[in-house]
Protein backbone atom coordinates (compact mmCIF):
# COMPACT_ATOMS: atom_id res chain seq x y z
CA UNK A 1 0.00 0.00 0.00
CA UNK A 2 1.36 3.38 -1.04
CA UNK A 3 2.11 5.74 1.83
CA UNK A 4 0.88 9.32 2.14
CA UNK A 5 3.58 11.96 1.63
CA UNK A 6 4.65 14.25 4.45
CA UNK A 7 6.89 17.34 4.51
CA UNK A 8 9.05 17.40 7.65
CA UNK A 9 10.30 20.94 8.31
CA UNK A 10 13.19 21.04 10.77
CA UNK A 11 15.81 23.51 12.01
CA UNK A 12 19.09 23.40 10.11
CA UNK A 13 21.33 22.59 13.12
CA UNK A 14 19.33 19.41 13.79
CA UNK A 15 20.74 17.99 10.56
CA UNK A 16 23.87 17.10 12.54
CA UNK A 17 22.35 16.38 15.95
CA UNK A 18 19.38 14.44 14.47
CA UNK A 19 17.33 15.37 17.55
CA UNK A 20 14.06 15.09 15.63
CA UNK A 21 14.70 11.58 14.33
CA UNK A 22 12.60 9.85 16.99
CA UNK A 23 9.54 11.59 15.53
CA UNK A 24 10.62 10.82 11.96
CA UNK A 25 10.76 7.16 12.95
CA UNK A 26 7.17 7.28 14.26
CA UNK A 27 5.82 9.19 11.27
CA UNK A 28 7.62 6.95 8.76
CA UNK A 29 5.32 4.09 9.75
CA UNK A 30 2.51 5.91 7.95
CA UNK A 31 4.18 8.49 5.70
CA UNK A 32 6.85 8.85 3.05
CA UNK A 33 8.89 11.71 4.52
CA UNK A 34 10.67 14.52 2.67
CA UNK A 35 12.95 16.69 4.82
CA UNK A 36 13.16 20.48 4.57
CA UNK A 37 15.97 22.00 6.64
CA UNK A 38 15.23 25.63 7.51
CA UNK A 39 17.88 28.24 8.31
CA UNK A 40 17.26 31.92 9.15
CA UNK A 41 17.25 34.17 6.06
CA UNK A 42 17.03 31.18 3.71
CA UNK A 43 14.24 31.21 1.18
CA UNK A 44 11.27 29.14 2.24
CA UNK A 45 10.33 26.65 -0.53
CA UNK A 46 6.63 27.38 -0.17
CA UNK A 47 5.63 25.98 -3.56
CA UNK A 48 7.39 22.68 -2.82
CA UNK A 49 5.91 22.33 0.66
CA UNK A 50 2.45 23.15 -0.66
CA UNK A 51 2.53 19.95 -2.72
CA UNK A 52 2.16 17.89 0.47
CA UNK A 53 -1.15 17.22 2.17
CA UNK A 54 0.58 16.55 5.49
CA UNK A 55 3.18 18.89 7.02
CA UNK A 56 5.07 18.42 10.27
CA UNK A 57 7.10 21.24 11.86
CA UNK A 58 9.73 20.32 14.45
CA UNK A 59 10.92 23.18 16.65
CA UNK A 60 10.55 25.82 13.92
CA UNK A 61 7.48 27.20 12.22
CA UNK A 62 7.08 29.85 9.55
CA UNK A 63 5.47 33.23 10.33
CA UNK A 64 1.67 33.46 10.39
CA UNK A 65 1.63 35.28 7.03
CA UNK A 66 3.36 32.33 5.36
CA UNK A 67 1.46 29.65 7.25
CA UNK A 68 -1.76 31.14 5.85
CA UNK A 69 -0.53 30.16 2.38
CA UNK A 70 -0.48 26.48 3.39
CA UNK A 71 -4.21 26.23 2.91
CA UNK A 72 -6.29 23.13 3.62
CA UNK A 73 -3.28 21.15 4.82
CA UNK A 74 -3.09 18.81 7.80
CA UNK A 75 -0.38 20.44 9.89
CA UNK A 76 1.21 19.46 13.20
CA UNK A 77 3.82 21.46 15.06
CA UNK A 78 6.12 20.28 17.87
CA UNK A 79 7.29 23.56 19.47
CA UNK A 80 10.21 23.66 21.88
CA UNK A 81 9.68 25.53 25.15
CA UNK A 82 13.17 27.08 25.10
CA UNK A 83 12.37 28.77 21.77
CA UNK A 84 8.95 30.18 22.72
CA UNK A 85 9.55 33.80 23.72
CA UNK A 86 6.74 36.34 24.00
CA UNK A 87 7.19 40.01 24.80
CA UNK A 88 3.84 40.18 26.60
CA UNK A 89 0.90 38.00 27.61
CA UNK A 90 -1.17 39.86 25.00
CA UNK A 91 1.17 38.81 22.16
CA UNK A 92 1.21 35.26 23.52
CA UNK A 93 -2.59 35.17 23.40
CA UNK A 94 -2.63 36.51 19.83
CA UNK A 95 -0.04 33.94 18.75
CA UNK A 96 -2.07 30.96 19.99
CA UNK A 97 -5.25 32.45 18.50
CA UNK A 98 -3.42 32.48 15.15
CA UNK A 99 -2.55 28.81 15.63
CA UNK A 100 -6.19 27.91 16.31
CA UNK A 101 -7.29 30.10 13.41
CA UNK A 102 -5.05 28.08 11.07
CA UNK A 103 -6.16 24.69 12.42
CA UNK A 104 -2.61 23.67 13.42
CA UNK A 105 -2.33 20.75 15.86
CA UNK A 106 0.30 21.05 18.57
CA UNK A 107 2.46 18.24 19.93
CA UNK A 108 3.62 19.32 23.40
CA UNK A 109 6.67 18.03 25.28
CA UNK A 110 6.63 20.56 28.11
CA UNK A 111 4.09 21.53 30.78
CA UNK A 112 5.18 25.14 30.23
CA UNK A 113 3.80 24.99 26.67
CA UNK A 114 0.50 23.70 28.04
CA UNK A 115 0.44 26.68 30.41
CA UNK A 116 1.35 29.03 27.57
CA UNK A 117 -1.57 27.87 25.40
CA UNK A 118 -3.91 28.28 28.34
CA UNK A 119 -7.59 28.31 27.40
CA UNK A 120 -7.06 28.89 23.67
CA UNK A 121 -8.88 26.42 21.43
CA UNK A 122 -5.88 24.53 20.06
CA UNK A 123 -5.84 20.81 19.25
CA UNK A 124 -3.01 19.53 21.45
CA UNK A 125 -1.37 16.27 22.50
CA UNK A 126 0.91 16.30 25.58
CA UNK A 127 3.60 13.60 25.67
CA UNK A 128 6.72 12.78 27.69
CA UNK A 129 9.47 11.26 25.58
CA UNK A 130 11.59 8.41 26.98
CA UNK A 131 14.22 6.18 25.37
CA UNK A 132 14.39 2.42 25.76
CA UNK A 133 16.53 1.80 28.88
CA UNK A 134 20.09 0.59 28.38
CA UNK A 135 21.59 0.91 31.83
CA UNK A 136 25.19 1.63 32.78
CA UNK A 137 26.99 -0.56 35.30
CA UNK A 138 25.57 -0.18 38.83
CA UNK A 139 27.36 2.15 41.22
CA UNK A 140 29.38 0.44 43.95
CA UNK A 141 28.61 1.70 47.46
CA UNK A 142 32.23 2.83 47.88
CA UNK A 143 32.55 4.37 44.42
CA UNK A 144 33.07 8.08 43.90
CA UNK A 145 31.16 10.16 41.35
CA UNK A 146 32.02 10.43 37.66
CA UNK A 147 30.25 13.51 36.30
CA UNK A 148 29.50 14.20 32.64
CA UNK A 149 29.12 17.83 31.52
CA UNK A 150 28.60 18.93 27.92
CA UNK A 151 29.17 22.69 28.14
CA UNK A 152 26.90 24.29 25.53
CA UNK A 153 27.43 27.87 26.69
CA UNK A 154 24.22 28.05 28.73
CA UNK A 155 25.33 26.63 32.10
CA UNK A 156 28.84 27.10 33.51
CA UNK A 157 30.83 24.70 35.67
CA UNK A 158 30.70 27.29 38.46
CA UNK A 159 26.89 27.16 38.38
CA UNK A 160 26.72 23.58 39.67
CA UNK A 161 30.12 22.48 41.01
CA UNK A 162 29.45 23.90 44.49
CA UNK A 163 26.48 21.51 44.83
CA UNK A 164 28.90 18.58 45.28
CA UNK A 165 31.35 17.77 48.01
CA UNK A 166 34.78 17.78 46.39
CA UNK A 167 35.83 14.59 48.20
CA UNK A 168 32.96 12.69 46.50
CA UNK A 169 34.10 13.45 42.93
CA UNK A 170 36.36 11.03 41.09
CA UNK A 171 36.43 12.94 37.80
CA UNK A 172 34.49 15.38 35.64
CA UNK A 173 34.28 14.54 31.93
CA UNK A 174 34.09 17.99 30.36
CA UNK A 175 33.15 18.50 26.69
CA UNK A 176 32.99 22.22 25.74
CA UNK A 177 30.95 22.63 22.54
CA UNK A 178 28.69 25.69 22.51
CA UNK A 179 25.30 25.95 20.86
CA UNK A 180 25.11 28.21 17.77
CA UNK A 181 25.10 31.85 18.84
CA UNK A 182 26.56 31.22 22.32
CA UNK A 183 30.02 31.39 23.87
CA UNK A 184 31.66 29.31 26.58
CA UNK A 185 32.88 31.41 29.50
CA UNK A 186 34.41 29.52 32.41
CA UNK A 187 36.99 30.12 35.12
CA UNK A 188 40.19 28.81 33.50
CA UNK A 189 41.84 28.29 36.88
CA UNK A 190 38.95 26.05 37.86
CA UNK A 191 39.27 23.98 34.67
CA UNK A 192 42.96 23.43 35.44
CA UNK A 193 42.38 22.66 39.12
CA UNK A 194 43.81 19.15 39.59
CA UNK A 195 41.77 18.65 42.76
CA UNK A 196 38.67 18.15 40.59
CA UNK A 197 40.35 15.88 38.03
CA UNK A 198 38.67 17.51 35.03
CA UNK A 199 39.03 15.38 31.91
CA UNK A 200 38.85 17.95 29.09
CA UNK A 201 37.59 16.50 25.78
CA UNK A 202 39.30 18.90 23.39
CA UNK A 203 37.48 18.03 20.16
CA UNK A 204 35.29 20.19 17.93
CA UNK A 205 32.86 17.36 17.32
CA UNK A 206 32.07 13.97 18.87
CA UNK A 207 30.47 11.18 16.90
CA UNK A 208 27.48 9.59 18.60
CA UNK A 209 29.39 6.44 19.55
CA UNK A 210 32.29 8.52 20.96
CA UNK A 211 29.87 10.66 22.96
CA UNK A 212 28.04 7.63 24.37
CA UNK A 213 31.33 5.92 25.22
CA UNK A 214 32.24 8.86 27.49
CA UNK A 215 28.70 9.25 28.70
CA UNK A 216 28.31 5.64 29.80
CA UNK A 217 31.37 5.76 32.05
CA UNK A 218 29.68 8.34 34.26
CA UNK A 219 26.94 8.12 36.88
CA UNK A 220 25.96 11.81 37.12
CA UNK A 221 24.71 13.95 34.24
CA UNK A 222 24.61 17.77 34.31
CA UNK A 223 21.81 19.15 32.13
CA UNK A 224 23.53 21.79 29.97
CA UNK A 225 20.77 24.41 29.60
CA UNK A 226 18.42 26.44 31.78
CA UNK A 227 15.51 25.67 29.47
CA UNK A 228 14.90 22.72 27.19
CA UNK A 229 12.45 21.94 24.43
CA UNK A 230 12.64 18.23 25.19
CA UNK A 231 16.19 17.66 26.36
CA UNK A 232 17.31 14.62 24.37
CA UNK A 233 20.54 14.35 26.36
CA UNK A 234 18.52 14.29 29.60
CA UNK A 235 16.35 11.50 28.18
CA UNK A 236 19.51 9.57 27.28
CA UNK A 237 20.84 10.03 30.82
CA UNK A 238 17.59 8.79 32.35
CA UNK A 239 17.70 5.73 30.09
CA UNK A 240 21.14 4.92 31.53
CA UNK A 241 19.96 5.18 35.13
CA UNK A 242 22.14 8.26 35.66
CA UNK A 243 21.47 10.87 38.35
CA UNK A 244 20.38 14.09 36.58
CA UNK A 245 21.36 17.52 37.92
CA UNK A 246 19.50 20.33 36.20
CA UNK A 247 18.27 23.90 36.43
CA UNK A 248 14.80 24.16 37.95
CA UNK A 249 12.79 24.82 34.79
CA UNK A 250 11.20 22.81 31.98
CA UNK A 251 11.86 20.19 30.96
CA UNK A 252 14.43 19.31 33.64
CA UNK A 253 11.87 19.63 36.43
CA UNK A 254 9.56 17.26 34.54
CA UNK A 255 12.17 14.51 34.18
CA UNK A 256 13.37 14.98 37.78
CA UNK A 257 10.23 14.66 39.93
CA UNK A 258 12.11 13.77 43.15
CA UNK A 259 15.59 13.55 44.68
CA UNK A 260 15.91 9.83 44.05
CA UNK A 261 16.03 10.65 40.31
CA UNK A 262 18.05 13.86 40.37
CA UNK A 263 18.61 17.31 41.82
CA UNK A 264 17.21 20.69 40.72
CA UNK A 265 18.91 23.99 41.42
CA UNK A 266 18.80 27.71 40.70
CA UNK A 267 20.88 30.76 41.64
CA UNK A 268 19.59 30.67 45.24
CA UNK A 269 20.30 27.00 45.92
CA UNK A 270 22.64 26.44 48.86
CA UNK A 271 21.89 22.76 49.60
CA UNK A 272 24.51 20.14 48.80
CA UNK A 273 23.75 17.00 46.84
CA UNK A 274 23.68 13.94 49.06
CA UNK A 275 25.95 11.38 47.38
CA UNK A 276 23.98 8.59 49.09
CA UNK A 277 20.93 9.66 47.03
CA UNK A 278 22.94 8.90 43.91
CA UNK A 279 24.50 5.62 44.97
CA UNK A 280 21.63 4.03 46.89
CA UNK A 281 18.82 4.85 44.44
CA UNK A 282 20.26 3.36 41.26
CA UNK A 283 17.65 0.57 41.21
CA UNK A 284 14.89 3.10 41.78
CA UNK A 285 16.06 5.12 38.76
CA UNK A 286 16.06 1.97 36.64
CA UNK A 287 12.42 1.29 37.53
CA UNK A 288 11.59 4.95 36.86
CA UNK A 289 13.14 4.74 33.37
CA UNK A 290 11.39 1.46 32.53
CA UNK A 291 7.97 2.63 33.75
CA UNK A 292 8.07 5.88 31.80
CA UNK A 293 9.42 4.25 28.65
CA UNK A 294 6.41 1.91 28.66
CA UNK A 295 4.11 4.91 29.06
CA UNK A 296 5.79 6.58 26.06
CA UNK A 297 5.30 3.46 23.89
CA UNK A 298 1.56 3.66 24.50
CA UNK A 299 1.14 7.43 24.25
CA UNK A 300 3.10 7.87 21.00
CA UNK A 301 0.41 5.85 19.19
CA UNK A 302 -1.83 8.93 19.42
CA UNK A 303 0.39 11.13 17.23
CA UNK A 304 -0.54 9.85 13.76
CA UNK A 305 -4.33 9.65 14.38
CA UNK A 306 -4.32 13.28 15.56
CA UNK A 307 -2.28 14.43 12.55
CA UNK A 308 -4.67 12.66 10.17
CA UNK A 309 -7.77 14.24 11.69
CA UNK A 310 -9.44 17.02 9.75
CA UNK A 311 -8.24 20.36 11.16
CA UNK A 312 -10.56 22.56 13.21
CA UNK A 313 -10.41 26.17 12.05
CA UNK A 314 -11.48 28.37 14.96
CA UNK A 315 -12.51 31.62 13.29
CA UNK A 316 -13.18 34.60 15.55
CA UNK A 317 -14.17 37.75 13.69
CA UNK A 318 -13.09 40.16 16.46
CA UNK A 319 -9.46 39.03 16.09
CA UNK A 320 -9.24 39.48 12.31
CA UNK A 321 -8.21 43.20 12.57
CA UNK A 322 -5.27 42.17 14.77
CA UNK A 323 -4.15 39.62 12.17
CA UNK A 324 -4.42 42.33 9.48
CA UNK A 325 -2.12 44.57 11.52
CA UNK A 326 0.30 41.65 11.67
CA UNK A 327 0.10 41.34 7.86
CA UNK A 328 0.91 45.04 7.40
CA UNK A 329 3.94 44.79 9.71
CA UNK A 330 5.17 41.80 7.75
CA UNK A 331 4.79 43.66 4.43
CA UNK A 332 6.75 46.66 5.75
CA UNK A 333 9.58 44.45 6.99
CA UNK A 334 9.70 42.64 3.68
CA UNK A 335 9.74 45.87 1.64
CA UNK A 336 12.60 47.30 3.71
CA UNK A 337 14.46 43.98 3.90
CA UNK A 338 14.46 44.00 7.73
CA UNK A 339 16.03 40.77 8.99
CA UNK A 340 12.95 38.69 8.28
CA UNK A 341 11.86 35.54 6.49
CA UNK A 342 11.82 35.20 2.71
CA UNK A 343 9.65 32.85 0.72
CA UNK A 344 9.07 31.93 -2.91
Amino acid sequence: MEKNRLAYVDYWSHQSTRSGDFLREILSEEFEITDFWWKPKDKIPLNEINKFEYIFFFHVMFPHQIMKKLEKKKIMWAPMYDALNFRSSFLKSIFWKQISNLGIKVLEFSDKITQSIGKEEVDTLKLNYFIKPNFCSPIDQQEKLNIFFWDRGRIKIEDWLHLFNQKDINQIVYFPKADPGTKIINDENLIKNKNYNINLIDQKFLKKNEYLSLFEKCNVFIAPRKKEGIGITIVEAVSKGMFVVGYNDSTMNEYVPEKKVGFLFDEKTTDKINTKDIIENYEYRKKYAELNYNKWIQSKKKIIPLLKQEPKFIKKIHFIPLFLIDDIKFLIKKLFNINFFYYH
